[in-house]
């Protein structure tokens, strides 16, 4: 899975990326439940990066390279941020707080190995796990 194919929401191991009609009528966005985990809950970034029980540990390594990077930089923790700016983040958004003019060429050499080589897993392993509910 591609880094812009994620990020531009065109990727199709991703339940909320899919166009999906049943019954002749469109599913909802809310309706798009995670094939890869039997939590019931919509299968977007989030829910795949930082909740799914079954994709969440790939993160991990990410999530620590990205907390000491925070706290190096002076911003706020990674646990004060909400959980779609830690999306943002693990998807190559700088931290909203990081001055632009002097850090955010610096934070993107530091982060964006990290974030393509998450990513490159991730679909790795949803290219091979089962899936836990028939797709809608």
């Amino acid at each position: 899975m591609s880094l812009t194919r994620f990020r531009s929401q065109n990727h199709q191991l991703i339940p909320t990326h899919k166009f999906t009609i049943e019954n002749a009528q469109r599913v909802t966005y809310d309706q798009k439940i995670c094939l890869y985990c039997d939590q019931q809950t919509t299968g977007n970034e989030i829910q795949i990066l930082l909740q799914c029980p079954s994709t969440k540990h790939i993160a991990n390594d990410l999530v620590a390279t990205l907390t000491t990077l925070l706290t190096h930089s002076h911003q706020p923790t990674w646990n004060s941020l909400k959980l779609y700016q830690q999306t943002s983040i693990m998807l190559a958004d700088p931290p909203t707080t990081l001055p632009k003019k002097f850090h955010q060429t610096a934070w993107l050499h530091a982060t964006l190995p990290h974030i393509l080589t998450c990513i490159a897993a991730l679909e790795t392993h949803l290219y091979n796990i089962p899936q836990a509910l028939p797709p809608p």
